[in-house]
Parts: C-alpha cells; sequence; structure tokens
C-alpha cells in the first residue's frame, strides 16, 4: 500500500514495530532493550498519530504502537545536585514524531540524566553490614590487623599484609606462592575506605584515611603505654590510667614529691658502672618522671663518665607539650640549666639520651656541683598559657645556659 506521494506505508509500519526505546532498569543495566510494550495505548478514534499523522484507509490500527514523546527532565538544583550525587550523562531516546503527509521518524536527541549516588566513605566500627563485610576484606589473614597498600596477592588472589609477608614461605591461605604480585584495583579501592585505628578495641573511636593511619597511631592515646622506668627489665604494658598505680605496687622505691619546685637529690654519684636515679613530682594535676642517668662512654683515647637529666611527663605528646621544665644546677658561684618540653611517656627517655636532647654533663662538671657525693638538681615544672605555646613553636624546643 503506498501514500499519494507514492510512499509505501506498509514499510512504515514495519519500522515502527522494530522501534524500541531503550532504559535503564533499576541495576544500571546499560546493555538492556526494553521495548514499550504499552498496548493499551493504540491509535485513536480519529487515525491520527503524534502531531496529525493521519493513518490511511485500511490500515490496521492496532498494528501501530503509540511511542509517546519522551521530554528533558527539569533542570537539577545546586542543591539537589549536591544531595543526589555526581550526574552523569544519560542515553539519547528516538522520537517518533507525526508528518504531513505520512509519517518520519525524527532522531533528534533527547537527553535522559542519570543520578549517580555520592560517595560514601567506609568506616570502622559503627558502620553498617556492607561497609564491614567490605573492610573485612583488607584483614590480613595471620595477623588479623588491616593490611595497608602496596597490596600483594598470590596467583589465586589471596593476600597478606606488608609485616607479614617476609616471614612467610608460602600463601598462609592456598598454600602457594607467597603473595607476591601487585593489586592496583584493590589499592584504588583503599583510597575510599576509613581504616579505624588498631586501638579501637581499646577505646579510640576515630577511622583514617591509610596515609594518616599509622601516623596516628604513634601517638594514639588509647596504645599501650610501657613501664617508664629505665634501666628496669620490666615488661608490663597498660593503659596510660594504670601506670602510677603499676609503680606504686611494683617500684615502690620510687620516691614522689609535691609541688612545682623541688629538689632531685642524686646520693652517692660516684658509685661505678652504669646507674639510674628516679623520682616522681606530682604538680598540676599530672605526674612526671625525673630521670638521672650514668653511662660508660668509650672512645679510643679514653673512657668518660656521663650524666644525663630528662624530665618525662606520664601522659600523651599532646599534654606534654602544655608544660616546660627547668634543670638547674648551682654550687661555688657557678649554675648550669637546661629548659625544654617534658618528654611523653611514649617517647620515652632513651632516645633522648641518645641524642644528647636533655641536660648532659661529665663527671668533671657533675663534682663542680656535687658535695660529698651528693648531686642536687632544681627542678621547676610550669604550665604554658596559649600565648606561651605558640612562642614555644616558634622557638627552639630547649635551650642550655652556662653560667
Amino acid at each position: 500500500m503506498t501514500n499519494r506521494n507514492g510512499g509505501d506505508y506498509q514499510e512504515v509500519i514495519e519500522t515502527l514495530r522494530r522501534t524500541q526505546l531503550i532504559f535503564d532498569d533499576d541495576e544500571g543495566d546499560r546493555g538492556s532493550r526494553h521495548s514499550n510494550n504499552n498496548t493499551d495505548e493504540m491509535v485513536n478514534n480519529q487515525n491520527s498519530i503524534g502531531n496529525g499523522a493521519t493513518v490511511p484507509p485500511g490500515i490496521n490500527q492496532c498494528q501501530i504502537p503509540i511511542v509517546p514523546r519522551l521530554s528533558p527532565p527539569p533542570a537539577m538544583s545546586p542543591s539537589a545536585s549536591a544531595s543526589s550525587g555526581t550526574v552523569q550523562q544519560g542515553k539519547t531516546f528516538a522520537r517518533v514524531q507525526g508528518s504531513s503527509p505520512g509519517i518520519t521518524i525524527s532522531h533528534s536527541p533527547v537527553q535522559v540524566m542519570q543520578s549517580v549516588a555520592p560517595h560514601i566513605p567506609i568506616v570502622g566500627p559503627g558502620a553498617d553490614d556492607s561497609s564491614a563485610e567490605i573492610l573485612s576484606v583488607f584483614e590480613c589473614p595471620v595477623c588479623l590487623e588491616y593490611m595497608l597498600p602496596p597490596y600483594m596477592q598470590c596467583p589465586s588472589g589471596h593476600l597478606v599484609c606488608s609485616n607479614c609477608r617476609p616471614k612467610l614461605q608460602c600463601c598462609p591461605t592456598c598454600r602457594g606462592p607467597t603473595p607476591s604480585v601487585r593489586n592496583l584495583g584493590l589499592e584504588k579501592i583503599a583510597n575510599t575506605v576509613r581504616f579505624p585505628c588498631k586501638f579501637s578495641n581499646s577505646g579510640c573511636p576515630l577511622n583514617f584515611h591509610h596515609i594518616d593511619k599509622i601516623e596516628h597511631e604513634e601517638l594514639c592515646e588509647y596504645r599501650p603505654y610501657s613501664c617508664p622506668c629505665p634501666g628496669a627489665s620490666c615488661k608490663w604494658q597498660g593503659a596510660l590510667s594504670d601506670v602510677m598505680d603499676h609503680l606504686k605496687k611494683v617500684h615502690k622505691s620510687i620516691t614522689t614529691l609535691q609541688g612545682e619546685d623541688i629538689v632531685f637529690l642524686a646520693t652517692d654519684i660516684n658509685l661505678p658502672g652504669a646507674v639510674d636515679w628516679v623520682m616522681m613530682q606530682s604538680c598540676f594535676d599530672y605526674n612526671f618522671m625525673l630521670v638521672l642517668e650514668k653511662q660508660e662512654k668509650y672512645d679510643p683515647a679514653q673512657s668518660t663518665q656521663m650524666f644525663y637529666a630528662v624530665v618525662q611527663l606520664i601522659g600523651s605528646k599532646k599534654e606534654a607539650d602544655n608544660f616546660v621544665y627547668r634543670l638547674e644546677l648551682s654550687a661555688n658561684r657557678r649554675r648550669m640549666s637546661w629548659e625544654a618540653t617534658p618528654r611523653s611517656i611514649h617517647e620515652g627517655v632513651a632516645f633522648a639520651i641518645q641524642q644528647s636532647d636533655c641536660l648532659a654533663f661529665d663527671t668533671t662538671q657533675a663534682q663542680l656541683f656535687a658535695e660529698n657525693g651528693n648531686l642536687g638538681i632544681n627542678v621547676t615544672i610550669s604550665r604554658l598559657d596559649s600565648q606561651q605555646r605558640r612562642h614555644a613553636n616558634e622557638m627552639d624546643s630547649s635551650e642550655i645556659e652556662y653560667d
């Protein structure tokens, strides 16, 4: 059958039958094609389609499906766009239009925008089940800690953390070759994950990007504290709140003095070998440990005995930054002093002594201030206000004076 201009209506009808619209389903399957099965919407009794396209007599009107017009969705407001995430370009739909005379298919695109859910970082404790399940992928099967990039896997895809891998002879999961193939895809996923602090079981509620996780854990207030006594073989570890109880019960010989200004008296400094003197000072509702350590220093020319005096706070580094201590030796119109920020119990005194970041003097200098083999050190603890803390950050954290 042909129209008055010689067009073939049957060909147009077959074309319309083959015309289908593409919609994205709820799963976002972009490869699926769904036909428009709106068979209830047929040609109206006026034998018209779209914008007045007339169907010639003799054509079965039920064979021509009506393809609904698709209008672009309303513009998204900035607030709506922000709440629903990023917006990506969607499918291009064909539009069926009526024309006179005959029927034509217009391919002018109608853009449909798809809204993509915003990225929600994965968290640790307190996360929903799906987030916790994804986070469990990063658990090392050996130490059960969360693995951090880079990720190495065995040929079967099993992972192990970088700390445990050098200690293994084979994959701990399948007994295959030691994981040595880098998993770049998992590293990209790790950039979207917020890992809980390794001390979360001790009460730390924080979660971090893997780059910041290690730095935090080195200073985390919830990490186990070691016994602060120098030179002792005590292997005790526990919470910060339990440190003083441990010292009182196990290290009963340590004396505690009250006040901001005290005299730390070290007796019998002429004793041979390595010797430690320890005392506690309590002020500002904090406890400070005063340590005087004598060490033998050997060099090819001669051996020398050195004394090192330092103060550490039984607390975190953040708390220690609020204080300054001053050590002073004075006698016979001579004076030697040292002023610095206390070491925290996490930092300990060993590194400060190793680097001589403390009051350091040899036996010859010690004899200048000692009396009958006893050495008295004046100790002053001061609390810094906010302005003094800013000034201390701008200046060197320690200074030494000689008179």
